[in-house]
């Protein structure tokens, strides 16, 4: 109970603090990651996240809250709208899967623009709380799934909303083998504003993210380690901040023959 005070005082104070005491606290939380998570099962790792808030604290005390970028109408807005029309610009209705669907407070809207929609999350509670919350009204098939080890449903386009740069990068590895089903995959990292920053730099599963570190990187498939391979690469939105840009990129990917 007090992680969760202490995570809503912090978002109501987080718009009048400095970015550099915003790098420092985040600094110290990946630190803090690695001694704290340091052997853990991915599942046991993001359910002890969402029960400390440690990415917030819903305001309808529901009890699950993925994070500002999931919530603010800045960022959440103009996502729907790319991701929306670039769904209906295929010559088909898309089955989609969302990986690490969080508590779909943005997949809820992207939903009407697909047909069969599979989303997933790690974290047993959450999905449990999706099912009840939107189910009926959305028509979406609700999956428990570890992204890194277990099996991945079928469909024709998947999104990654800020999902990977909690892992660590022999798991993202992992995750793009898993890619060749599919025909798209809309991904959205949070990538620091300097055009020559180091990407890809490894940092253990957790909470905090590359941007944060004491070097700050991100998430860019196409440069090594990854190396993603794409028929097609097209960026869809952008949102700026002081510190980074959240960008949300369509890759088409090349069909396994």
């Amino acid at each position: 109970m007090r992680a969760v005070l202490m995570q809503r005082l912090k978002q109501r104070l987080k718009p009048y603090t400095p970015a550099w005491l915003l790098k420092y606290h985040h600094d110290r939380t990946i630190r803090k990651d690695r001694a704290l998570y340091q052997g853990k099962a991915l599942r046991e790792v993001f359910s002890h996240v969402y029960e400390t808030g440690g990415w917030g604290v819903a305001k309808d005390h529901s009890g699950f809250y993925s994070g500002s970028s999931s919530h603010d109408p800045a960022i959440v807005d103009t996502y729907v709208e790319a991701v929306t029309a670039y769904l209906g610009s295929l010559p088909y209705r898309p089955d989609v899967v969302d990986l690490g669907c969080g508590d779909f407070n943005v997949g809820s809207r992207i939903r009407p623009a697909c047909a069969r929609y599979v989303a997933c999350d790690v974290v047993e509670a959450v999905i449990q709380s999706n099912r009840t919350r939107f189910f009926s009204s959305l028509d979406v098939d609700f999956r428990c799934l570890d992204i890194t080890s277990e099996p991945w449903p079928r469909g024709d386009v998947v999104f990654l909303r800020q999902v990977l740069d909690h892992l660590d990068n022999a798991r993202i590895a992992g995750v793009l083998a898993s890619l060749t089903p599919y025909k798209s995959l809309i991904l959205t990292e949070y990538l620091p504003l300097a055009p020559d920053f180091p990407p890809n730099l490894d940092k253990p599963i957790g909470p905090g993210l590359r941007i944060w570190g004491a070097i700050p990187s991100g998430i860019v498939l196409t440069e090594p380690p990854f190396e993603l391979k794409a028929l097609s690469t097209r960026i869809l939105c952008e949102v700026q901040d002081n510190v980074g840009v959240i960008r949300t990129i369509a890759y088409e990917l090349p069909r396994q023959t």
